[in-house]
């Protein structure tokens, strides 16, 4: 009787472990996974040394899936060649730390409106310096994202 006890015991002991460390697993999957459908109003001067803008409109970051993410851009942007009207939507491929809140972003096409004006070297020039760079999103609320550069909060970005 008391190997069977035994028996029964280590049995559910093994069930229940197996069970715990699932459920761990899975759930660290699941905050792996970035889901994003949000947009922020924005009005952004651009100061570099080569460049000198300012971009007043929207910007929306979208996911598609576990590796995809579009960048919509429509608005304005007036740069010392002129005002132009922004309408462009960046699709990029990314990969999210979860750990640092990081958000690596590969510039893999642009899809250009008609209603979009700005010259490409104008809009890569003073918008996009690399094809590569990083943000930083921070949840600050069950609605909201904080998105930043390295060294700088750039702007809220509110779930649709």
């Amino acid at each position: 009787m008391k190997k069977i006890l035994f028996f029964c015991f280590a049995v559910l002991c093994l069930i229940a472990g197996s069970v715990i460390i699932l459920g761990k697993k899975n759930s660290y999957f699941a905050n792996d996974k970035l889901v994003l459908a949000c947009s922020a109003k924005v009005d952004i001067e651009i100061r570099q040394p080569d460049a000198l803008a300012h971009m007043e409109g929207r910007l929306s970051l979208t996911t598609l899936g576990s590796k995809r993410l579009a960048l919509l851009y429509t608005g304005r942007l007036v740069a010392p060649e002129g005002r132009f009207i922004l309408s462009r939507t960046l699709l990029m491929d990314y990969r999210y730390h979860p750990e640092n809140y990081v958000l690596e972003l590969t510039w893999d096409k642009s899809i250009v409106s008609e209603t979009d004006t700005v010259p490409d070297e104008v809009f890569y020039r003073n918008l996009m310096k690399s094809r590569s760079f990083i943000l930083y999103l921070t949840r600050f609320h069950e609605n909201g994202w904080l998105v930043s550069g390295l060294t700088t909060p750039l702007y809220v970005c509110n779930d649709k």
